[in-house]
């Protein structure tokens, strides 16, 4: 069952983070924005399932995933800022390696096992990682004729991308633990239903504060004009969607398993985006994005 949970998991979040990169090149303050829809969303749609699956929850449940969810927001600011910073082909690989960190956590903390293959494919994804991050084709060569002024704006390219790896590289060590953290919460105290419904309610918390910081920085901003926040809209709905299959993967499989398969949905990332975004990769960009969706499948074999 979390196999099937799983892979719609993959395809739909595969989809919302390419619609999100689309936002975060056109939408100023984007970062504040997508936290305050996904976070509102999410938090109507907990209420909706809490009623529906009669989910009995308290202050308890809440105080206990409290830093959990925070771990999980935190690590979604980092990689909507990332967004605006680096291609989403480059980014969502080298976030979605988070998975060897869950990995590492499940078998030294909860003593799930895994083979040499996994060890392996462990070592690999951090390599492709290291060489995928230092990356200076990434450099945008303005031809301006001259020289000190081009090397100037080589530079200033190169901090910005730095710049975008290291929030790409937060998202990365807060989501594998946070991954962890979920594992052995659903294994220990919560049920399934409880985990979407507290995080989604703290979410929800965040995404009103945000909402309010968008509002007083842009006073003629209008959060529910369908016409000018569809793409937010229809991204918000997609990624909510993919919450849900998300934790009952989790729920009916192990996370040392299918933590890495879900990370996989890079794969529907970089295809939609070179379809959709016309984002264009170097021969060594692509062998690296390879090598680390090739140790990512091997982490859930």
């Amino acid at each position: 069952m979390w196999l099937l949970f799983a892979t719609i998991t993959v395809l739909l979040w595969g989809t919302s983070e390419t619609i999100f990169k689309k936002v975060s090149t056109i939408e100023k303050h984007s970062v504040l924005k997508l936290i305050s829809y996904n976070g509102i969303m999410l938090g109507i749609c907990s209420l909706i399932f809490m009623l529906i699956t009669r989910t009995q929850m308290n202050l308890e449940i809440i105080k206990t995933y409290l830093p959990i969810a925070l771990i999980y927001i935190v690590s979604m600011f980092c990689t909507y800022k990332a967004m605006t910073l680096v291609k989403v082909s480059i980014l969502s690989p080298l976030q979605n390696s988070s998975c060897a960190i869950t990995t590492i956590l499940c078998i030294v903390l909860l003593k799930q096992e895994v083979g040499i293959p996994q060890i392996i494919a462990i070592v690999v994804i951090i390599i492709a990682m290291i060489l995928l991050s230092i990356n200076k084709d990434e450099v945008l060569r303005l031809e301006s004729g001259d020289k000190e002024a081009d090397e100037k704006n080589a530079k200033r390219a190169y901090l910005l991308y730095l710049k975008g790896i290291a929030f790409a590289l937060g998202y990365w060590l807060l989501d594998g633990i946070g991954s962890f953290m979920d594992d052995y919460t659903l294994e220990a105290d919560l049920s399934a239903e409880q985990v979407i419904i507290a995080y989604s309610l703290i979410y929800g918390v965040i995404g009103i504060i945000c909402a309010i910081i968008v509002k007083y920085k842009e006073r003629d901003y209008k959060f529910i004009k369908i016409k000018d926040n569809k793409l937010k809209l229809l991204g918000t709905l997609v990624e909510t969607a993919g919450q849900y299959t998300y934790i009952y993967a989790f729920a009916f499989g192990d996370a040392a398993i299918a933590s890495p398969y879900i990370a996989a949905y890079s794969i529907v990332t970089v295809i939609l985006s070179r379809i959709f975004l016309k984002e264009k990769l170097k021969r060594k960009q692509w062998i690296l994005i390879g090598l680390i969706l090739v140790g990512l499948i091997t982490l859930s074999i």
